[in-house]
């Protein structure tokens, strides 16, 4: 099974780039409907716990969820799967976009291109994403679907 998870993992991650990185050249020009983001630097807020006695919180896994947020469009949505290991640590992260088009597309795809960088090797525990690549609303959606992962995760 563990070969499976991982190669189906991997065609994942792979779809997901390639997805991402289409979607970014594609809609980049496409008018404005919301998620507007007033800065471009990568944030990530990390609530403090004690961590020390997370082995054994979770089972290892790969789990998706999906996440909505509202933006001046409307609600949108963004798929999270997240990778973890039995002490709740953060494997591998991956963002799929689901707007489709506009600037929330732009965001959202903005988002998952850095998402990975920022939550990868942290506790699912201490996660709390305020922003990422410039796209602050995108973290609501993200933060949801975390939520519901977590639930899930939990031994």
């Amino acid at each position: 099974m563990a070969a499976t998870t991982s190669t189906r993992f991997h065609l994942r991650k792979t779809f997901a780039i390639a997805a991402a990185a289409t979607s970014l050249f594609l809609f980049s020009g496409c008018s404005d409907d919301g998620d507007a983001a007033t800065a471009t630097s990568n944030t990530v807020a990390v609530r403090s716990a004690d961590t020390e006695a997370n082995t054994g919180r979770y089972r290892a896994g790969t789990y998706t969820a999906e996440g909505t947020y509202t933006n001046p469009g409307g609600t949108s949505e963004v798929t999270v799967e997240l990778t973890l290991d039995d002490a709740g640590t953060i494997t591998a992260a991956t963002v799929t976009p689901e707007a489709t088009g506009g600037n929330s597309l732009q965001f959202q795809t903005q988002f998952a291109g850095g998402i990975s960088d920022e939550v990868v090797g942290k506790s699912i525990d201490d996660l709390d994403v305020s922003k990422v690549s410039g796209s602050s609303l995108t973290s609501g959606g993200f933060n949801q679907a975390v939520d519901k992962i977590r639930a899930e995760a939990s031994v």
